[in-house]
């Protein structure tokens, strides 16, 4: 089934299926619905989803949040900006990959 532009599959709970809906979680699935909904349900499902922030819109706000941290230049714009990880983590030992994959990223972009 094709629902809000997103191909939802048929075979499953309709909880689990809308977790293929970029935005809604198998928490947020479950809470909107814990059995099938027969089809005159439907309606009111896109209506519930239609007051989230889902698909593109979510992601636009995403890569926003992110352009504008990079653009004040925080300690978080920073660490994305040169592709490293965010949110505290070792890079003694760990993100190697990152390191070696963006080491001329920094002197490039500054």
């Amino acid at each position: 089934m094709f629902f809000l532009g997103v191909n939802i599959p048929d075979n499953k709970l309709v909880s689990i299926a809308l977790t293929s809906i970029y935005g809604v979680g198998p928490k947020t699935g479950t809470r909107i619905c814990n059995q099938d909904l027969p089809e005159d349900k439907v309606t009111q499902l896109s209506g519930l989803l239609n007051g989230m922030t889902i698909e593109t819109e979510l992601r636009k706000q995403i890569a926003d949040n992110i352009a504008k941290m990079v653009h004040i230049n925080s300690y978080k714009g920073m660490r994305h900006k040169a592709g490293l990880p965010v949110h505290g983590q070792r890079t003694s030992t760990n993100a190697q990959t990152a390191k070696k994959l963006n080491k001329g990223r920094m002197s490039i972009d500054a």
